[in-house]
């Protein structure tokens, strides 16, 4: 709090706050908490236009899509859901230019990483095939790789729910 996280516009302290808040929201599930990540998130996509920022605004917006279509507030799940999408094709922009910098190996996977949730996001088949063979071939640590795969599948059930939801 002393780092004013309601207020700042440091796109790492936004970043920080966002992750509390999300790991809040899946300990508690209090729409509170995810509403603080979203907005934490979206303030740093704004300021860096980053692809962390971005990658993780996109998720959460989509489970605030599906919370809103659980209620029946269809218009709101909507919204929210339009709105990863578009995010996520900004990512996939910032992070492949990303990619053109040297850096780490496991900086480049987390960029990599990305990129393949991005393309599991927006359903190109091309783009999760190419970043996942990409990511699974870079040597970095199990866990990194292990936190992505489930990541993925939480990306995965959550827009396989959304999808029989605006369909009802």
């Amino acid at each position: 709090e002393p780092l004013l996280p309601m207020t700042t516009n440091d796109p790492e302290t936004l970043g920080l706050w966002g992750a509390i808040h999300k790991r809040l929201w899946e300990l508690k599930r209090q729409e509170a908490d995810l509403n603080e990540s979203i907005g934490a998130y979206e303030r740093g996509f704004s300021v860096k236009q980053d692809y962390y920022n971005g990658i993780n605004l996109a998720f959460l917006l989509d489970l605030r899509g599906l919370q809103a279509l659980k209620v029946g507030q269809r218009d709101e799940g909507v919204a929210d859901t339009v709105l990863a999408r578009r995010i996520r094709r900004d990512v996939i922009r910032y992070a492949e230019q990303a990619l053109a910098h040297e850096m780490t190996n496991e900086k480049r996977y987390w960029v990599i990483a990305t990129l393949w949730e991005a393309a599991v996001g927006l359903d190109d088949n091309g783009g999760i095939q190419k970043w996942e063979a990409e990511a699974r071939a870079l040597k970095v640590p199990a866990w990194m790789v292990e936190t992505t795969v489930r990541q993925i599948g939480s990306v995965q059930a959550t827009l396989v729910d959304i999808a029989q939801r605006r369909v009802q």
